[in-house]
């Protein structure tokens, strides 16, 4: 049985959410999985000449710019457990999302402004569609896993979006997350109902799932905790091993189209270890090893990091390591490339004093060179300005 929490609401249910929410939301995941940093390092969209919208050649604007509603909760999925992120941003319009499996419907990549900004969207052309991560294996979910999604809502009609939580050994222990024009679902009984419906505009909606226990949050107030969704006489202890996106866009074929989109989606896992990150992606990439401004000299904050590393080098002497520092823009060139080197080395330093053998680590520094993310806010600035352990063959 679903507990619904319906306190700090008056006129602010379902309120809307602001854009940037996207972007604060994502910062410090992790780009690693999949194709991200060769997707993040693509094209900038906001200067392409081709972005369209619906095929008409337009950007599509919709609405979106309030500031009801309560904050979602940033960060929901700790920096390095994303298993898949897509923020559809390296997508070209009028194209199938590349890092998603067609299973039925019609969908399309499609440009939007809210705020002011430009962002990448999946929407749905026909009234129902599905899709799935494009994940090698679909055994990524388990006992233990977080989903952020960012859909939109025009508060007309039977919009719906699914997250349909699936065991491929057994479909009668299939699960289903709703979110309706209205209410939100834990399977068939743990409903909660929004009074007044959902005002129009974008919204963030993040499920926390461990052992059997759901938590589900609508722009950052829990609405569903149901103490063990996988409680079932007949199929006992149920996990799942994957899932599956379902639109229900009952005004994608009208005369002046009204279609679901999403804008950002990711899955997390609790805690996924240092070791296997490196050996599934050859590289760590750390945005929380911090050093004094302009400096080389670490912050207290980054010992716990760095302890970290050491453990699991310690646990894996066969490891060999580079490490790489990367800057951001801000300063000259030559004074990045000094400070990168020098940053990477502080690493190394720090690493050997614990015991770590120093011929195992090598290290170099490419200042702003590579930034994982090119434009000029500060958000994008602090991703740049990481560390990255790389596996040495």
């Amino acid at each position: 049985m679903a507990f619904a929490m319906t306190t700090a609401y008056g006129q602010d249910i379902g309120g809307i959410v602001k854009r940037k929410v996207k972007k604060r939301g994502k910062d410090k995941i992790e780009k690693t999985v999949d194709d991200g940093l060769d997707a993040i390092e693509g094209k900038d969209k906001k200067s392409d000449p081709t972005v369209s919208g619906g095929g008409n050649g337009e950007v599509v604007v919709v609405s979106g710019d309030g500031t009801g509603g309560n904050a979602p909760i940033v960060n929901f999925i700790d920096p390095g457990t994303a298993v898949f992120v897509d923020d559809f941003n390296t997508e070209r319009p009028g194209e199938f999302p590349s890092k998603w499996t067609h299973v039925s419907g019609s969908l399309q990549n499609d440009q939007v402004i809210t705020q002011g900004e430009q962002d990448g969207v999946v929407e749905a052309i026909s009234g129902y569609s599905t899709i799935k991560p494009n994940i090698k294996g679909d055994n990524y979910l388990g006992d233990s896993f977080k989903i952020e999604l960012h859909v939109y809502f025009y508060g007309k009609g039977n919009e719906v979006y699914y997250v349909n939580l699936k065991n491929d050994d057994n479909p009668y222990a299939n699960h289903d997350l709703r979110i309706a024009n209205g209410s939100m679902h834990s399977g068939s009984d743990g409903i909660v109902r929004f009074p007044g419906g959902i005002q129009p505009g974008w919204h963030v909606i993040q499920y926390s799932f461990n052992k059997g226990n759901l938590k589900a949050f609508f722009d950052g107030v829990q609405l569903i905790n149901d103490p063990d969704i996988t409680q079932n006489p007949d199929h006992p202890r149920k996990k799942f091993n994957r899932l599956e996106i379902e639109m229900v866009s009952p005004g994608s074929n009208a005369a002046n189209p009204r279609r679901q989109m999403i804008s950002y989606f990711a899955i997390g896992k609790r805690g996924l270890p240092l070791y296997e990150r490196l050996m599934n992606e050859g590289r760590l990439v750390m945005n929380d090893i911090n050093f004094e401004v302009n400096s080389y000299v670490l912050q207290a904050s980054s010992y716990s990091v760095l302890d970290k590393m050491v453990a699991m080098l310690m646990k894996h002497p066969e490891l060999n390591i580079e490490i790489q520092g990367h800057t951001d823009s801000d300063g000259t060139d030559e004074f990045n490339q000094t400070l990168s080197e020098n940053r990477a080395n502080t690493v190394r330093n720090y690493l050997t004093t614990k015991g770590v053998a120093a011929n195992r680590l090598s290290t170099i520094g490419y200042g702003e060179g590579k930034p994982v993310d090119k434009s000029r806010t500060d958000a994008a600035k602090a991703k740049n300005r990481r560390v990255e352990f790389v596996l040495k063959k």
